[in-house]
């Protein structure tokens, strides 16, 4: 069961991020799974600036005011960016992911994010896609996410939901993915 609970932080992690991988023991701490680096599976990237969600009330998430036309190219990215993950088709789901992403190596997370494809069958399932976040070059989507994960080959697999915020930032007029925050469920 651990071995399924690391692969699943992984291709979370990997999904946009990248930490250290450090040999850990499980102190059955809240920490536990958390790479020792600033950059971790929980809250990869940003740490000047707050990233999150509010909700309101009852319950629901806050959208951001966001420009019609912008509001369409963030959704269309975050879809494009689940798409090719699911797909499994790195040069695609590459295009999805910022030049200069803030707070991961790009090219660590491309070779470990091949690894994990070859080793897993994974698929993201998302709703509640919301922008909670916008600025002319920088914007936050939420989703709620379900993970199904296999080993490659086998029947043996596992589930995780949790909510997400992926970061995009603007290079060359596209949105680009640039840090990935998630909140597993319990």
């Amino acid at each position: 069961m651990k071995k399924w609970i690391m692969a699943t932080g992984l291709m979370l992690a990997l999904a946009g991020c990248s930490g250290e991988e450090d040999a850990s023991v499980n102190g059955n701490t809240a920490e536990d799974g958390n790479a020792a680096s600033e950059n971790n599976a929980v809250e990869h990237g940003i740490t000047d600036q707050e990233v999150g969600f509010t909700l309101d009330d009852e319950g629901d998430i806050i959208a951001a005011d966001v420009p019609e036309a912008e509001k369409q190219e963030l959704l269309s990215a975050y879809e494009e960016y689940i798409a090719a993950f699911n797909a499994e088709d790195m040069d695609r789901y590459m295009a999805t992911i910022a030049e200069n992403p803030d707070g991961f190596d790009r090219e660590e997370d491309q070779q470990a994010l091949s690894e994990a494809f070859e080793n897993y069958d994974t698929t993201y399932t998302t709703s509640d896609e919301t922008i909670v976040k916008y600025e002319e070059d920088r914007a936050e989507v939420f989703a709620t996410i379900d993970v199904e994960m296999n080993e490659a080959g086998t029947e043996q697999g596992m589930q995780q939901s949790g909510r997400q915020v992926v970061v995009f930032k603007k290079e060359q007029d596209d949105w680009k993915v640039t840090s990935l925050h998630f909140i597993g469920n319990q």
